[in-house]
């Protein structure tokens, strides 16, 4: 700011000098207006692109005018409240406040504190509304990337940790897998609920989840429980050849039967003996 002072004061003492020779121009009309200034400052390129006093005063008002128009950078070792009123200058907001785009704090309580902590950090570095408005921009658009990449990431872990989980129970029921699973199914359908059958999922089959579920199907003793059918009361022949189709074409009746472990095998080995007898008599 010193030497912006000390500049002015030159050029308005040149002024004046210039001024008080303006009077001898005038009266010799054939002399240069440069006659009158000293040796010096007349042998200035500068100056010899002026034709008249005149120009020379209208350049020097254009000059002061940009000259006000201009902010000082403040010395390194100014305090906080003269960098602080220069970045004022260059646009930075003094009520901190960086976009008026903000999210209703009832459904986004987390989002508020998070960007009030950034307008603050922008308004510590000086940053103006618009530098801290786009870098706002920025960061959202890599938070929204950086959380879908997680997501896809979990959803694929998931799904193996999923498939991992379903691989290590067929290895450990063997045969009996399909078997195990029906029960599995068959007690959730009868006791089980919503919010059971959510949580076997989530926990992406959970050897130890449907071990115990496959054991508590395993329990029950109910064709109907164990089928989801109820036993039809057969009179005749036909009746019986139409059940005994009906039976071989439900999956959970052949796995029951077929399957020597399950808990419904001898009472479906009976019910289709049962069926033979009255349709082969």
């Amino acid at each position: 700011m010193t030497e912006e002072l000390t500049t002015n004061s030159e050029t308005e003492t040149l002024v004046n000098n210039v001024a008080e020779t303006t009077a001898i121009s005038e009266s010799a009309t054939d002399t240069s207006w440069l006659d009158g200034l000293p040796e010096e400052i007349r042998s200035s390129q500068s100056l010899s692109k002026f034709k008249d006093v005149s120009g020379l005063a209208q350049s020097y008002l254009e000059a002061e005018k940009s000259l006000s128009s201009r902010i000082a950078l403040p010395d390194e070792k100014a305090d906080n409240d003269i960098w602080s009123k220069f970045y004022q200058k260059l646009g930075m907001p003094e009520d901190k406040r960086y976009t008026d785009k903000r999210m209703p704090e009832d459904e986004h309580p987390d989002a508020e504190e998070y960007l009030k902590a950034y307008e603050e950090m922008f308004y510590d570095s000086g940053l103006s509304k618009r530098q801290g408005e786009k870098l706002l921009g920025s960061l959202y658009n890599y938070s929204n990337q950086i959380e879908q990449q997680t997501q896809e990431k979990n959803k694929s872990e998931m799904e193996k940790t999923k498939v991992s989980n379903i691989d290590w129970l067929k290895s450990s029921y063997g045969n009996d897998f399909d078997s195990r699973m029906g029960s599995m199914q068959a007690a959730l359908k009868e006791f089980g609920s919503k919010e059971l059958a959510q949580m076997l999922e989530d926990s992406l089959y959970a050897p130890a989840l449907v071990d115990m579920l496959s054991k508590v199907g395993n329990t029950l003793k109910s064709d109907s429980l164990v089928t989801g059918n109820e036993k039809a009361p057969i009179s005749n022949k036909d009746q019986a050849l139409k059940e005994i189709k009906k039976l071989e074409n439900d999956s959970d009746f052949v796995v029951k039967l077929s399957s020597k472990n399950h808990a419904g095998h001898k009472e479906a080995v009976s019910r289709m003996n049962e069926l033979h007898n009255i349709a082969y008599s």
